[in-house]
């Protein structure tokens, strides 16, 4: 089974909290808390703001607000840090950067990313910006001539589509370009197979319910016998299965299908647990043969509504040219206006290996079931640092 994410953004970056010895293993675990509550609550306003069907990569915004505080001073910097709680000390900063980009090498097979902060070559972005931002693996700054939108674009997607090896050509557009004098583009894209795929013989179709059992639709349900993780944890409502997408089990995604309540309630009830609470039932519970069945989809998902969205969350003042405060970036007055971000997910039926294909569907009357015929949420997760990579819920069938 294959999952292909692909996904542009229009801005931003982050990190942690307090007085412990600067390491890589201590900022790794001061990131994990404020980059997951983060992810969660942006998430849940996503979920409510698409009607609940959806993919969206938390990360890559988490990751740009970072970004943007660099730049950032006084209040608005403030408000950007009590969003994304990253660490405020050079040293820890430095270390989450490190592990960023040695994140990014070890996922380069299946997940890549590329940011890039495009300025008008009027504002004259300040020196030290630019080199402190561009240690961050994957990230560019690029002065361009904002006067004649069609260069400026065709100068920044010739960068996006060399970083992203083809695989995504346009990020911009020349109609960005006005009334603006600063973009931030972060472009994403993840490809896994699935360690355990399932064969297409077993794709079939059949009925989708809403949650409240009320026929939605037909869709092309795939099926297989193995042997997973799953777990029902009360506490969010939901039960929750692994499908391990990286041959080293390093990501995961987790298919969270409500025990009550719906879809909506999952990135809610996300808040009063960790990843690794799911990780250490995993480990209590032990693998268990189960009979997965899952729809084929696809997703794409365009949100330009981001603005809003980290307004409620707290993020105001760097979004009104009289109040924000960039004067790292700039000693010229310069603001954020355009936040949007579009994301793509393919789930079909492709896998790493021929012989992990079952062949027959067997089972006893030990086999549990998982039957994604309802609406259902979805984590791609990062299993080392925890960081969710993409996420998103599934409610509107459809034919893929």
């Amino acid at each position: 089974m294959v999952l292909r994410t692909f996904i542009l953004t229009n801005l931003f970056l982050v990190v942690a909290t307090n007085n412990y010895h600067c390491s890589h293993g201590t900022a790794l675990m001061l990131m994990k808390r404020p980059a997951y509550e983060f992810s969660i609550k942006i998430l849940d306003r996503v979920s409510h703001d698409t009607g609940g069907h959806f993919v969206f990569s938390p990360m890559s915004t988490w990751l740009q607000l970072m970004l943007l505080s660099d730049g950032a001073r006084g209040t608005t910097f403030s408000e950007i840090w009590k969003v994304t709680r990253h660490h405020k000390m050079k040293c820890f900063r430095r270390k989450i950067r490190d592990i960023l980009n040695i994140t990014d090498k070890e996922l380069k097979l299946i997940n890549k990313r590329s940011s890039v902060i495009v300025v008008d070559k009027i504002m004259k972005v300040k020196k030290r910006f630019k080199m402190e931002s561009e240690k961050h693996n994957g990230v560019r700054v690029l002065s361009v001539d904002f006067s004649d939108p069609e260069q400026a674009a065709a100068e920044t997607n010739a960068v996006i589509e060399s970083d992203m090896d083809g695989v995504i050509t346009e990020g911009v557009y020349p109609t960005d370009f006005n009334y603006t004098v600063l973009l931030m583009m972060d472009t994403t894209y993840f490809r896994g197979d699935w360690i355990f795929p399932f064969n297409t013989v077993y794709t079939t179709l059949q009925p989708f319910y809403s949650q409240h059992d009320e026929y939605l639709g037909d869709v092309m349900m795939m099926n297989q016998i193995s042997y997973y993780n799953l777990v029902d944890i009360p506490r969010i409502r939901a039960r929750v299965l692994e499908l391990p997408c990286s041959a080293d089990n390093r990501v995961s995604m987790l298919v969270l299908l409500p025990i009550e309540g719906t879809v909506f309630d999952i990135f809610f009830s996300l808040k009063a647990i960790r990843l690794r609470t799911i990780f250490n039932l995993y480990k209590q519970n032990g693998k268990q043969l189960v009979n997965v069945k899952l729809p084929r989809f696809k997703i794409i998902t365009e949100i330009d509504t981001l603005p809003e969205l980290l307004y409620d969350m707290g993020v105001k003042r760097v979004f009104y040219p009289n109040l924000a405060d960039l004067k790292g970036i700039s000693n010229y007055g310069i603001y954020a206006s355009l936040i949007s971000q579009i994301a793509d997910i393919e789930v079909i039926e492709k896998g790493i290996t021929a012989k992990s294909v079952a062949e027959f569907l067997v089972t006893d009357k030990k086999t549990l079931t998982f039957n994604a015929d309802r609406p259902f949420a979805f984590l791609i997760v990062d299993t080392k640092t925890e960081m969710i990579l993409f996420a998103g819920s599934y409610s509107t069938p459809s034919l893929y």
